[in-house]
This record gives structure tokens, C-alpha cells and sequence, in this order.
């Protein structure tokens, strides 16, 4: 007999969607994916790709909660952020509805202030998948690599700081508006030139110089076209992880697609981080988004 679906999870991406069927206690039964991220949707959208994607899952009127880019401004409904520390009982208040009279709920970012007030940085989606690895009391450093790649710390079962990194966004603007990679290409073929990538800007701070070896490596001969999607991809992982806070004492935990988790457990351990855990995205997603829900529950 098929366990009963007790939350419909969506971690609604800039890029991409996913819906999730999710049981009692949050354990992951189900995923669907869709290419139809936050970014590319106007507000009067979202419910409509929801229900396309969710389907024969919404049959039986199941609550719905979904984290990420859907509560930016300007998307399906601006959910304010909550101010660091934030936990479990921070982000279960926020939560705002975007449809009155349905169970359709979204939950807030994350946002740290400076001494004075003033905002430092903001984050959607990664909240959960923090809340997802760490129970109440505990802590740890998470590096929820992707588009924006964060840097968080959490203690007692508080966020209490990140810091964002555009190294995603950089790989695509660099390779589409760039001489550096003319044939284009996706990183994922050569660890050796990867490898170098990131030794390289471990020891050189100047990116916007480091950079500019792409090109130059090409010209020379070392550096087949094939290969400099990848030695690009070092490149600039190499320097996130160069400008990161120093966790290299610290057990990090890595919440990101396998592929790329992957090439920064890599890139971390030739910076000399020695203990580094991959966690199943999917699966620490759908047991944040529980964890919320059960907390946001009379």
C-alpha cells in the first residue's frame, strides 16, 4: 500500500522548478522537474505552471508549501525576508499565502542585516535546505552551491550569517557575452583542466586577471577548446572558495546538484578542507519543507 502524501513540496528555482510528493515525517516520495523557473514567470502564472506540473498529485487537496524564488518581488508573492538568526519557528511565522482560501503556502527568505541596519545579503530556498540538514541546537557551515552560490553558518539551530557568491551567473555571462569560450561548451569533461582552474586562482587573487588566462592558454596550445569549459568552471569555484569564510576547521556540508557538489568537494579539498559531506538535495529540501509545515501547524 502506497504511503499517503502528506505535503506537496515545490522549490521553485530561478531556473527550474521542482514538485515533490512528501510523507509524514518528511521523507521524500516523489519528484517532478520542470524548466520553467521563477525568473521567466509573470505573478499570474505560477498557480497555472503548479498545477500543471503537480497534476493528478492535487487531486486530494493536499497543503502546499513551497520555498525559493516564488516569494521574490515581483514573482507569484513577495514574502518578506526574516531577519538572521532565523530557525525553524522564524520561518514557520513568516509563511504568507498567495491565494486566499487555498493550501497554498510559501515560506520566507532569509535576510542579514549589518550593526546598523543596513542589508547585507539575502537568500530564498537555501533556508530550507539548512533547516533540512540540521536539527534544533545543532550547527554547521552548508555550501548550497548553483546561480548564487551560498555560504551559510548556523548555530544552536539558528542562521546567524551566509554570503553569496555569483559564480554561476558569472560561468553563463562569461560564456555567452566573452571571447573566453567562442565555442561555447558545459564544463564536465575535463577534471584535469578544472583542477588547474581552481589551483590557479587559489594562488592568485586577481580573477579579472586569472580570467583573461583562458584566452591566453587557447592561443598557446594549452588549452583545447573542449577543455575550457571546465578550466573556466575552476577558475571561478576556485576564487569563491578563495573570498569564502575560513570553515577549514569546521565539518561543511555540501547541498547542491550531484554533478556540481561533486566538482566543489573537489575544488575544497585542494583548498584544503578535509571534511566535506554531500547531502541529497532532493531529500534535505523535501525534510526542510516538512520541518516548517509541522512547525507552522496549530
Amino acid at each position: 500500500m502506497e504511503t499517503p502524501t502528506a505535503l506537496i513540496g515545490v522549490d521553485w528555482g530561478t531556473s527550474n522548478l521542482r514538485v515533490m510528493r512528501i510523507s509524514a515525517g518528511g521523507g521524500l516520495q516523489e519528484e517532478r522537474t520542470d524548466p520553467r523557473g521563477a525568473g521567466g514567470l509573470a505573478p499570474d502564472a505560477f498557480a497555472g505552471v503548479l498545477a500543471e506540473v503537480a497534476g493528478d498529485w492535487l487531486a486530494v487537496d493536499p497543503p502546499v508549501l513551497v520555498c525559493g524564488m516564488a516569494g521574490a518581488r515581483g514573482r507569484w508573492r513577495e514574502t518578506a525576508y526574516q531577519p538572521c538568526p532565523a530557525g525553524l519557528e522564524q520561518l514557520a511565522r513568516g509563511l504568507e499565502q498567495p491565494d486566499a482560501g487555498l493550501r497554498r503556502h510559501i515560506v520566507p527568505g532569509v535576510a542579514a542585516f549589518g550593526p546598523d541596519g543596513e542589508l547585507l545579503d539575502v537568500m530564498r530556498g537555501e533556508e530550507t535546505q539548512v533547516v533540512g540538514l540540521f536539527g534544533a541546537g545543532e550547527g554547521g557551515v552548508v555550501v548550497a552551491p548553483g546561480t548564487h552560490s551560498k555560504w551559510i553558518r548556523l548555530e544552536a539551530g539558528q542562521i546567524v550569517g551566509f554570503r553569496t557568491f555569483m559564480t554561476g551567473d558569472l560561468f553563463r555571462a562569461i560564456r555567452e557575452a566573452t571571447i573566453l569560450l567562442p565555442h561555447g561548451g558545459e564544463p564536465g569533461g575535463d577534471d584535469a583542466a578544472f583542477r588547474r582552474g581552481v589551483e590557479r586562482s587559489l594562488s592568485d587573487s586577481a580573477i579579472t586577471a586569472a580570467l583573461f588566462s583562458v584566452r591566453v592558454d587557447a592561443l598557446a596550445g594549452r588549452l583545447p577548446p573542449e577543455s575550457a569549459p571546465d578550466y573556466l568552471s575552476g577558475l571561478l569555484i576556485g576564487a569563491e572558495i578563495a573570498g569564502a569564510p575560513d570553515a577549514r576547521t569546521s565539518r561543511v556540508y555540501l547541498a547542491g546538484a550531484s554533478a556540481l557538489a561533486e566538482r566543489y568537494r573537489i575544488a575544497l579539498a585542494l583548498a584544503g578542507f578535509g571534511d566535506v559531506v554531500a547531502a541529497d538535495v532532493s531529500e534535505v529540501t523535501a525534510l526542510g519543507l516538512w520541518r516548517i509545515w509541522e512547525t507552522a501547524r496549530p
